[in-house]
């Protein structure tokens, strides 16, 4: 397939779903979890996503596969082989992670989270990102599970979303993983 025309990275979602996103999903559905059922949630996507790529034959990993419009998904990023979503999914996924961290930690940053900085590399292309991935679900669980998490007052500020606490981004482990499952 020809690379189709799509938005540039970072272009943003459509009106409406920004919308969604910054004044139900960021201030509601992001906190009706705790820690405990959104990590759980993230280990079961994870491993349903692994399961899914293993269904893939080794030989078309890379192939890029146009997918529809779906809420969540920036049009830039509805172009990727198996092995680019993979690795979109660990460089946001350990980002994700560090700031629930950092905020479970009363630490902060002035690091700027920007969605064209999260777009695939690359880096996996003729080889398997399932490894690597695996070892980050698994390493994420580990890390997170003794901490706590809950919905402080200290925020990061997500660009769709607004300013979102450790819980939250917690919460976007998972919620992130099941929008790239779709």
């Amino acid at each position: 397939m020809n690379q189709p025309q799509l938005d540039k990275p970072g272009a943003g979602l459509p009106f409406l779903d920004s919308l969604y996103l910054r004044f139900y999903v960021g201030p509601f559905q992001s906190r009706a979890a705790g820690k405990e059922k959104n990590l759980r949630l993230f280990k079961m996507v994870g491993g349903r996503i692994l399961k899914e790529a293993d269904a893939v034959p080794a030989h078309q990993r890379d192939l890029k596969v146009l997918v529809p419009k779906m809420k969540g998904i920036e049009d830039s990023s509805r172009f990727w082989s198996v092995n680019d979503t993979l690795e979109h999914m660990l460089i946001t996924g350990v980002g994700m992670r560090m700031l629930v961290m950092n905020l479970a930690s009363g630490r902060s940053t002035d690091w700027v989270v920007r969605i064209e900085d999260f777009k695939p590399k690359g880096k996996y292309e003729g080889s398997d990102a399932r490894p690597d991935f695996k070892a980050f679900v698994d390493e994420t669980i580990k890390l997170l599970t003794p901490m706590r998490i809950e919905d402080d007052a200290l925020t990061h500020k997500h660009p769709w979303m607004g300013e979102v606490n450790a819980l939250q981004w917690c919460w976007l482990l998972a919620g992130h993983s099941g929008i790239h499952l779709a």
